[in-house]
């Protein structure tokens, strides 16, 4: 686009240079083309007048600079001076870009700007607005995720930006403003509905003259940007804060504060809840209960100021404060990235400052049961004063502190490194950020707690004048699974011969830690059984196992070629050793564990299960859904020696099934999820899957448990199995009164949901990372299984916002349409009538952009025997409940709900997924959510294959 110099000036010109047109706008002359105006702007180590001549060599059509430019300096080019340029190119940098969101907010203080911004867009998100937040962490938005050079962008970045938010339909912008961006200018010309003010700490005194100047540079948020009549949102508990009212006030603004000295949202009452915390809250005369899914008095204030800025710009305040329980901390503040096996919990945070700093210890104190300890450092080149500051508030606030490197910049490390263990003289000295993180995990125990401070969500480390990749949660992922490898192996070979009564032919070198039956998968040192199977048998592929790594092969057949190949373990029989082995497994394991079966969600509550337990302490899971004859036996032999909890998923297609299972497993407590009709054509009836559903209930150990659902009308069927076989523990979960592990309030998302349970007599609040009713449910059995167990609950329940969806059980993707982005669920691995029809209820929860639709796309749901068009048919209803625009469907079975469905969603029918292939490929546009659920013999996975080759990944796939 191009415009005159005119109208981008807005105010007096040269004599005839008004018709001058201006294609682009910078102040970097390495950027400037022809009919550029360019911005010589003075600069801290630069002055942007040197390169004026580079700059008109280049093109340039104008010339912006401050007044103290000498004449004819310019030359032929038309030469605008301002007192102060800085702000006369923002002004133009706003003509020039011309739109930006209709309401925005802008945020400042010296922490907290990033999780507000992230608040208030999610609030806006809640409410139904296209919303954006803008800031240190980037901009994030419908759209995805975009990386920023600046936490406030200069100014002609920053409203291209607000330009290309507004071209895409974000309506709402929450932006971060810093002291810099304040000072600079950058935000002039943004129209700001409403301000905030979090706190003020000491931060960037290398850049500001002294606090208070740090302080005026703030304060330019108020008292220049935003209009009289505009809205400020206080900090009610700052000190600064009756500085900051009477300003705001003699500007003209509407004044909102917050805290617990506020008259505006007062916080009236605080208490800890798992992971979470409950608040009290008062405005305008009504109060309000407030479950918020966040740690620390600190992110208690964040979110009442964001909801001030909400209601400031026309919020409804039942519904921001209801929205507030669905708040996701913002990627790097006080994040919990993982549990270490020893089940202590390791956090990220972006404090860089003292009061940061002691804001996120405070925080996690409660949570250590024993040790706290933090990982941190001080940046070069920055605000020298702080560094013992910081050490000292570490010493007095942790444990146990390792002193390290930040962004050393080109300061010398250790010289940073010695002004923060002045104020820390007992900390640890490591020279190397990774290394310091690296022995801070490896010395964690149970009841320890670790914080990484400093970078949060930076994905770089500046030394010297580069940035090498570094990222505290890569880092700290390493180091947990570092420390992962068992001491001991998995098995001896005098193990395996006394497990198996086997004949050892040949040396065996190698430590054996891992047993396959897949030679496709072989890892070094793996047990690999030669399983004979009914489509091949695994003594062919002996040889290929020892050249992948080996240890042993335990095999049926003895052959001269194995012999050769490496050493064999010789049984009568390899799927019955097998099963020794998984019994032997179980017989010296002290482990507690937890079986589950059902129709229904075995799968995901079995992973549920594992992150849940793994805060609390080594935990081993059956990987993806080996559940079966040989699953079960297999997943018990790879369980290490240490496993303090051990989750094992048991099915069946028909009964009897279950019982050698539990009975080898021998669970402490026993899941049922749900009956279902899965498998109707094995079983005369629902009661008939029922009795072989409650076959687990047979192995459960003595003092052990049942977890069943107290909504089911199979709940006294199911209960009168488990009493029958000895057990007198009995949990219920569901929504009903009786229930011991009971739902409160529950709000669904379409990525995640947000949780008020009680659970055994205890109250959590906690967020699943997977979406849908059914995951919240079964979280419920999850958290009472967890507690059965000796897990920690508040440590479980926090874990559960980690949850995500599997492989063809719910994985969301954003894909890009020539037009547009749209979603991809896929639910494509199996169905049955219950899970499509939680599946549409998920669809549902998913609402299309702009002229998006919901597709459906089904596939024949198998083994429902008589009942096939009966179940099939009756789906319609779900499907009309769901507001499903378009429906395709195959299979033979699924004609039968085709001809139920109104013709204005029937989009098409076809015998085979693979006729589906190119109407669909043709129909999906941008905004669209498409939903693909089939059973596995209806081959659904090949169409969410062909959708993902033609469209490629928008951003990071999103599971849940």
């Amino acid at each position: 686009m191009a415009m005159l110099l005119s109208e981008l000036a807005g105010g007096s010109l040269p004599a005839g240079c008004g018709r001058v047109e201006i294609s682009g706008i910078t102040s970097d002359s390495r950027k400037v083309g022809p009919g550029y105006l360019f911005a010589a702007l003075p600069g801290t180590q630069m002055d942007g007048a040197r390169f004026i001549g580079d700059a008109i060599a280049a093109g340039a059509a104008a010339i912006l600079g401050p007044n103290t430019l000498p004449p004819g300096i310019g030359g032929h080019v038309p030469v605008l001076r301002a007192e102060n340029p800085r702000q006369a190119l923002a002004l133009m940098a706003a003509r020039f870009a011309g739109r930006q969101p209709d309401t925005v907010v802008a945020v400042t203080g010296t922490n907290g700007k990033t999780s507000v911004a992230a608040f208030v867009r999610q609030i806006w998100e809640d409410l139904g607005e296209p919303a954006a937040s803008m800031g240190t962490t980037g901009i994030i938005g419908p759209a995805g995720e975009r990386p920023l050079e600046h936490t406030t962008p200069e100014p002609v970045a920053l409203h291209e930006k607000l330009n290309d938010l507004a071209e895409e339909g974000v309506t709402h912008l929450a932006l971060e403003a810093s002291s810099h961006g304040l000072q600079q200018n950058r935000l002039d010309g943004v129209k700001i509905a409403a301000g905030a003010f979090t706190n003020l700490t000491r931060d960037h005194l290398d850049y500001h003259d002294n606090f208070e100047d740090y302080f005026a540079a703030k304060m330019r948020l108020f008292n220049d940007l935003l209009e009289p009549g505009a809205t400020a949102v206080i900090n009610a508990d700052m000190p600064e804060a009756s500085r900051v009212i009477v300003a705001c006030r003699e500007k003209g603004l509407e004044v909102i504060t917050a805290g617990q000295s506020a008259c505006g949202i007062r916080l009236i009452s605080q208490q800890q809840n798992g992971f979470g915390q409950k608040l009290g809250v008062q405005y305008a005369g009504d109060s309000y209960d407030v479950d918020l899914p966040l740690v620390g008095d600190f992110q208690a204030s964040n979110a009442l100021m964001a909801a001030g800025l909400v209601i400031a710009t026309g919020g409804e305040p039942a519904r921001v404060f209801a929205a507030l329980s669905t708040l996701v901390g913002a990627r790097g503040r006080l994040e919990l990235v993982t549990t270490t096996e020893t089940g202590a919990p390791v956090f990220v945070d972006y404090a860089h400052t003292p009061d940061a700093l002691q804001n996120a210890l405070q925080s996690l104190r409660p949570y250590a049961g024993k040790r706290l300890a933090v990982v941190f450092g001080c940046g070069g080149d920055r605000d020298a004063g702080k560094r013992p500051q910081m050490g000292e508030v570490a010493a007095r606030l942790a444990d146990v502190c390792y002193v390290t490197d930040d962004n050393p910049r080109t300061e010398d490390a250790a010289s940073i490194r010695q002004a923060v263990m002045a104020g820390c003289p007992d900390g640890i000295e490591v020279d190397d950020r990774a290394r310091a993180i690296h022995q801070a995990v490896a010395a964690l125990q149970q009841g320890d707690v670790l914080l990484v401070a400093g970078k949060g969500h930076e994905t770089g480390q500046i030394i010297g004048t580069e940035t090498i990749p570094f990222s505290d949660h890569e880092v700290v992922l390493e180091a947990a699974s570092a420390g992962s490898h068992p001491m001991q192996p998995l098995w001896t070979v005098d193990e395996l011969v006394a497990a198996t009564d086997g004949r050892v032919v040949g040396n065996c070198a190698k430590p054996l830690n891992g047993v396959s039956i897949d030679s496709r998968t072989i890892e070094d040192g793996d047990v690999f059984y030669a399983i004979i199977g009914e489509n091949s048998d695994g003594h062919d592929y002996v040889a290929a196992a020892f050249d992948a790594g080996a240890g042993i092969a335990v095999v049926s057949q003895e052959t001269a070629e194995m012999r050769k190949a490496g050493p064999l373990l010789v049984v009568d029989d390899t799927l019955t050793a097998l099963g020794a082995l998984g019994t032997a497994a179980r017989a010296r394991s002290l482990a507690r564990i937890i079986g589950v079966t059902g129709s229904v969600g075995k799968t995901s509550t079995k992973e549920a299960l594992r992150i849940a337990l793994s805060a609390s302490g080594p935990t081993h899971a059956s990987p993806s859904s080996y559940n079966n004859h040989w699953g079960v036996p297999l997943s018990l032999a790879r369980m290490p020696r240490q496993t303090m909890y051990g989750i094992f998923e048991i099915g069946m297609n028909h009964s009897g099934e279950i019982t050698p299972l539990t009975r080898m497993v021998r669970p402490y407590v026993a899941i049922i999820t749900q009956i279902a009709e899965s498998h109707l054509g094995h079983f005369a009836s629902l009661d008939e899957i029922a009795d072989a559903k409650a076959e687990i209930f047979a192995g459960v150990e003595a003092d052990g448990a049942a977890v069943i659902v107290r909504d089911s009308p199979y709940y006294d069927h199911l209960a009168s199995a488990a009493r029958a076989a000895g057990i007198t523990q009995i949990v219920g979960f569901g929504r009903d009164e009786t229930a011991e592990a009971r739902l409160g309030d529950v709000v669904l998302h379409s990525t995640c949901s947000c949780v008020n349970a009680t659970i055994l007599g205890e109250d959590v609040c906690y967020k699943t990372g997977a979406p849908g009713e059914h995951v919240v449910m079964n979280s419920l059995a999850v958290l009472a299984a967890a507690k059965l167990a000796g897990g920690d609950l508040a440590k479980a329940a926090i874990s559960l916002a980690a949850l995500s969806a599997p492989k063809g059980r719910g994985v969301r993707s954003k894909l890009a349409a020539p037009d547009g982005n749209f979603i991809l669920i896929d639910e494509s691995y199996n169905a049955n009538p219950t899970s499509v029809r939680a599946a549409l209820k998920l669809l549902a929860q998913s609402k299309p952009q702009k002229h998006g639709r919901r597709i459906a796309v089904l596939g024949d749901m198998l083994e429902l025997g008589e009942h096939a068009a009966e179940l099939h048919a009756g789906l319609a209803d779900d499907i009309a409940e769901a507001n499903v625009d378009c429906v395709f469907v195959c299979g033979k079975d699924m004609q039968h709900l085709w001809t139920k469905l109104p013709q204005a969603v029937r989009s098409r029918y076809a015998e085979t997924s693979a006729e589906l292939t190119e109407p669909l490929l043709a129909a999906i546009g941008a905004g669209d959510v498409v939903m693909i659920k089939g059973s596995l013999g209806s081959r659904m996975g090949p169409l969410v294959d062909a959708i993902q080759t033609k469209f490629k990944l928008a951003i990071d796939t999103q599971t849940g």
